[in-house]
C-alpha cells in the first residue's frame, strides 16, 4: 500500500487548535466555529494525543501555548491565511471582478466611498466591496485590500501609507462661533463628544487633551459607539467631537461642520492601505494601483 503524501492531522484539529491559539480561548474559538467549547477541547486533546505531546499550558482561568503549540501555530497562522487570500483570490476571477475592502465606518464613509466613485470613472467593471468593522482589525486579514489606522507600519508584505492627519475640535458652524476664542479649559467643559471605541489605536478626548499639554479635568457629556454618529451630533450643534481634519475635509469645505483651528495636534497614527499578500488578483491591483496613485501623503 503506498504511503500518504502528507502525513497531517485532520484538518477539524488544526482548525479548533488554530482558533483557540488566535482567540486565546476555548469560548471565542467555538464562537468562531460554531460548535461548543468542549467540541474545541476535544479536537485540541485529540490533536495533542496525535502528535504526543502537550500544546497548551492549562491554568485555572486560561490557557497558554507551549513552546511546541508556538510554533505549530505559526504555521498554521500563515497558511490559513495564505489558503484564504488565494482561494478568495480564484473565487474573484471565476465571478464578476470584485475587490474586498476592509476599512472602518469613518473611513468607508468619509474617505473611502467618494474615491470609489471616481475610481469606477476609470473602471466600471469592477466591483468594490466594503466591509465596515469598527473593532481592531484582526490578523490575518482574509480579505484582498484593507485601510486601517495604525500607530506603527504594518507587517504585511504590501503596502501604502495614504496619509497623516491631525486631530481638530469640530463641530456646527453656530458653536464654533460661540467658542472661536476658547482656551483648552473652556473646551475642556464642553459637552464633549465621546466615542467608545473598540480599536484600541483611538484616540480619545482625554488623551488629545495630554497630547496638548492640558491636565485638568475633562467633560464626559456624550456618548456613542460610532464615529459616523458623532459627527451628525457635531453637526446637528449637539456638542463637540474629536476629528480627523483630512477625514472630515468635505463637511468642512461644505460648511456643514466647522473647525476650532485654534486648537489641533498631528494624530499618532497614519492611515495605510494595506494588501495582505504580495500578489494581487487584477481587479484588487487595479483598485491598489489607483490608490497609489491618487492617494495625498
Amino acid at each position: 500500500m503506498r504511503a500518504k503524501q502528507y502525513e497531517i492531522p485532520p484538518l477539524t484539529m488544526l482548525r479548533a487548535f488554530e482558533a483557540a491559539s488566535r482567540r486565546g480561548a476555548f469560548n471565542e474559538a467555538a464562537s468562531e466555529l460554531n460548535v461548543t467549547p468542549g467540541a474545541v477541547s476535544h479536537q485540541v486533546k485529540a490533536l495533542e494525543k496525535w502528535l504526543g505531546m502537550p500544546l497548551f499550558s492549562r491554568g485555572h482561568r486560561a490557557v497558554t501555548l507551549t513552546d511546541e503549540g508556538e510554533r505549530l501555530f505559526a504555521v498554521l497562522r500563515d497558511s490559513f491565511r495564505d489558503i484564504a487570500a488565494i482561494t478568495s483570490s480564484l473565487r474573484t476571477q471565476a465571478e464578476t471582478p470584485r475587490v474586498e475592502v476592509l476599512a472602518t465606518t469613518a473611513v468607508s464613509s468619509l474617505w473611502l466611498t467618494p474615491r470609489v466613485i471616481s475610481f469606477w470613472a476609470d473602471h466600471e467593471d469592477i466591483q468594490v466591496n466594503q466591509q465596515v468593522s469598527d473593532s481592531t482589525m484582526e490578523r490575518p486579514l482574509t480579505v484582498d485590500l484593507a485601510i486601517e489606522y495604525r500607530l506603527e507600519p504594518p507587517k504585511e508584505p504590501k503596502f501604502i501609507k495614504l496619509f497623516d492627519d491631525e486631530l481638530v475640535p469640530v463641530c456646527s458652524p453656530e458653536v464654533a462661533e460661540k467658542l472661536k476664542d476658547a482656551s483648552l479649559e473652556d473646551l475642556a467643559g464642553q459637552a464633549l463628544i465621546n466615542m467608545d471605541a473598540r480599536n484600541e489605536n483611538w484616540t480619545t478626548w482625554a488623551t488629545w487633551f495630554e497630547m496638548m499639554g492640558y491636565m485638568g479635568p475633562v467633560a464626559m457629556a456624550r456618548r456613542v459607539n460610532n464615529y459616523t454618529i458623532a459627527i451628525q451630533l457635531a453637526r446637528e450643534g449637539a456638542g463637540v467631537a474629536l476629528g480627523w481634519r483630512k477625514l472630515t475635509s468635505a463637511l468642512i469645505a461644505d460648511g456643514r461642520l466647522a473647525v476650532l483651528d485654534h486648537h489641533f495636534c498631528q494624530s499618532p497614527g497614519s492611515f495605510y492601505l494595506i494588501s495582505p499578500l504580495p500578489e494581487l488578483s487584477e481587479p484588487a491591483a487595479a483598485l491598489f494601483d489607483w490608490m497609489e496613485a491618487h492617494h495625498v501623503n
